[in-house]
């Protein structure tokens, strides 16, 4: 609400100004009210109204005199609106060249001065937006100098930051969630902030078009530590209201001094590059155990992707879920960067992207990005869900390519196998000659032929084994090694398991029955 301060010598003609209008519902507030000019000084210096409402003849000092000196002392100049019973064409003039916004003749009309209360509404508010906007780009420039470059700032600017110098301070970081940030959201959260703390000078300025940062005193804060959680998490769910936004909070170690302030945003930053610490988006607060956690920070184990793609390629949609909900809690646990968790998105991603072109005859293939969506700024608990869900897709996917290539493919492995059984195969083996997962390949050959993989090979084996037995006088351990067994002793066994009778028993019962 915009601020107003009655002044006039007559106080029945205070009292019925303040009873005249309604002025909550206009968007104003009566901070105070005077009956002389040097009074009303006082107030205005104190107080720092947007609105004065002044008689032009007063005792000690008239209304145009008062205008003079709020001019030449304030650091801000209220609009002046000229109230007197005088029609007085000279006093008009002067008040129009001290810059007087609007002069209404006593008796006061309710409608008329209404009308002028709004009408200065609209002019305060684009006022106050333009130097809003124009001390946003100031601040920006001192935060990125003094801040980040560590240069010694000017007395001015050093007030600027923080008024308290030698009081503890916390650097806020606020991180919009959801698309940038623009004048219009500029306008909302400077208009927001400053009313929420209670001071419109309060140190705040623009992040990358992302979010904002601001130094919050100690004097801004609760007294109770205690209370900064409750504090932080009302600051937040009035700012999402306001803003039609989702936003992030992370809030600085608390110090006093310049570089106090700079270790503040130092930590706060810290916190928004590893804010996986966390499952939701509740405001990120520094102190000790989150430091510990900070000190704690490791990378993937590279092995992490490998299983994650590995599990994608088999279809397994329960073991996939159950692999990113272990992936999460490493996250978590090890305080992973939001920069690592973006580098090992990528790199599935990459992997999975040359799994579907070797599982597609397509030309140009492209794999649906996830990148996208974990830029959105996600939590711990959204990224699970979200990661979990297209990976599942992308099994799902490689499934249908790999069904359509394989069902094709696995006829070329059949045919190896009857022509190359002599030679040392394995699952793996074939899997890496046809570019198959090992695990899929065995599972699309017992789907196709009814057999496993090495069932079938040891049957061929025992074939051409029982062949050479009938056609060559070869000896049991040549066939053996004819067919494919590094073994004799092991051909012998799968042998008699298949035949039911050893390969010599075999050959001589051959021998007898064609006597």
């Amino acid at each position: 609400m915009h601020k107003v301060i009655i002044v006039d010598d007559e106080h029945f003609v205070r009292k019925g100004i303040m009873a005249l209008v309604d002025w909550r519902q206009i968007d104003y507030t009566v901070i105070g009210e005077a009956d002389n000019g040097e009074d009303a000084l006082a107030l205005i210096l104190k107080e720092e109204p947007d609105v004065v409402l002044s008689d032009i003849r007063m005792p000690i000092f008239d209304g145009l005199e008062l205008i003079k000196a709020v001019k030449a002392q304030a650091k801000t100049m209220p609009k002046f609106i000229i109230v007197s019973g005088y029609n007085d064409f000279q006093y008009a003039q002067r008040a129009v060249r001290l810059g007087v916004s609007d002069f209404i003749l006593k008796p006061v009309n309710k409608k008329e001065l209404e009308e002028t209360l709004l009408k200065l509404s609209h002019e305060i508010y684009e006022e106050r937006m333009e130097q809003q906007t124009n001390q946003a780009f100031i601040n920006h420039h001192i935060f990125q100098r003094v801040i980040l470059e560590e240069k010694d700032p000017t007395p001015r600017e050093l007030g600027m930051l923080i008024k308290q110098i030698d009081e503890p301070s916390r650097y806020l970081i606020i991180d919009v969630r959801h698309g940038s940030t623009d004048t219009a959201m500029d306008e909302k959260i400077q208009h927001i902030v400053t009313h929420f703390i209670g001071d419109q000078e309060i140190f705040i300025h623009p992040i990358d078009r992302e979010g904002y940062g601001i130094i919050l005193e100690q004097r801004h804060l609760p007294k109770n530590a205690n209370e900064l959680n409750w504090f932080f998490d009302h600051f937040k769910r009035m700012l999402e209201k306001e803003i039609h936004q989702s936003i992030f909070m992370f809030v600085g170690k608390s110090e006093s001094g310049l570089n106090g302030v700079i270790t503040s945003y130092q930590t706060a930053k810290a916190l928004s590059e590893h804010r996986y610490i966390q499952m939701d988006d509740q405001p990120i607060i520094y102190d000790q155990d989150k430091q510990t956690q900070l000190d704690l920070a490791q990378m993937f184990d590279p092995s992490v992707m490998r299983r994650l793609i590995e599990h994608v390629e088999e279809n397994n949609a329960n073991i996939i879920k159950e692999t990113v909900s272990q992936w999460i809690d490493v996250i978590k646990s090890h305080a992973v960067s939001i920069e690592n968790v973006r580098l090992f998105i990528y790199q599935t991603e990459k992997a999975l992207d040359q799994a579907m072109k070797r599982a597609s005859d397509e030309e140009g293939f492209e794999v649906k990005t996830f990148m996208r969506q974990f830029e959105q700024k996600l939590t711990l608990v959204e990224l699970e869900k979200h990661f979990a869900a297209y990976l599942v897709e992308k099994a799902e996917q490689l499934a249908t390519y790999h069904k359509a290539k394989f069902n094709g493919d696995i006829y070329k492995v059949k045919r190896y196998i009857d022509r190359h059984y002599h030679e040392s195969l394995t699952l793996k083996k074939m899997a890496n000659k046809f570019f198959m997962n090992p695990v899929y390949l065995g599972q699309l050959f017992k789907k196709t032929y009814g057999t496993y993989f090495k069932d079938y090979l040891l049957a061929v084996r025992i074939e051409k084994a029982k062949q050479m037995l009938r056609q060559t006088d070869l000896r049991v351990y040549e066939v053996a090694e004819e067919v494919g067994f590094g073994s004799s002793d092991y051909f012998v066994t799968q042998f008699e398991k298949i035949e039911g009778s050893t390969p010599s028993k075999y050959r001589q019962k051959l021998t007898v029955e064609n006597r």
